[in-house]
């Protein structure tokens, strides 16, 4: 547990800033995040939306009570946006994700730019409270990929 109290560069910068740091450390963070991408082998970045719905409703993981602590990490999504109109509960924290991949035309930028988002999403808000799923290894790239999909595939109930 004490690897999770320390402290990394990243956000070292943002408690020292309060969230806010200037243009150039804010850059410097983003080509850092950017930097700690790893993408699939197999070159796809998405996976199944159905896994990855849930993924996304799944809290599970990465506490002291989690019984028993083999089980798959889930995302817990819902904790931070809406991703689908149908959901009664889900956080504010974040931003809604509903029509997600419908607002950006399912495009293979779209695609990406949501893969590295969960990736790091300090790529695209420095000093974001969104964890960093795969620069801190909570989910594997496959859940990753799962959870793009459930984003960006106009089958999803996030696109409906």
């Amino acid at each position: 547990w004490k690897k999770r109290l320390e402290q990394d560069n990243t956000m070292k910068v943002c408690t020292a800033t309060r969230n806010h740091p200037d243009k150039d450390l804010a850059a410097e963070i983003s080509a850092a995040a950017k930097q700690s991408v790893k993408y699939p082998e197999d070159g796809k970045l998405t996976g199944d939306w159905k896994l990855g719905e849930k993924q996304a409703q799944s809290g599970y993981g990465m506490r002291f009570t989690d019984y028993p602590p083999d089980r798959e990490i889930g995302g817990n999504c819902y904790a931070c946006h809406q991703l689908d109109k149908k959901e009664v509960s889900y956080g504010t924290i974040g931003p809604s994700l509903y029509n997600y991949g419908k607002l950006r035309d399912f495009t293979p930028e779209a695609v990406k730019a949501a893969y590295e988002k969960i990736y790091n999403p300090h790529i695209a808000f420095p000093c974001t409270n969104m964890p960093r799923f795969g620069a801190n290894g909570i989910l594997t790239i496959d859940q990753i990929k799962n959870l793009v999909s459930l984003l960006m595939d106009p089958e999803s109930p996030v696109n409906k």
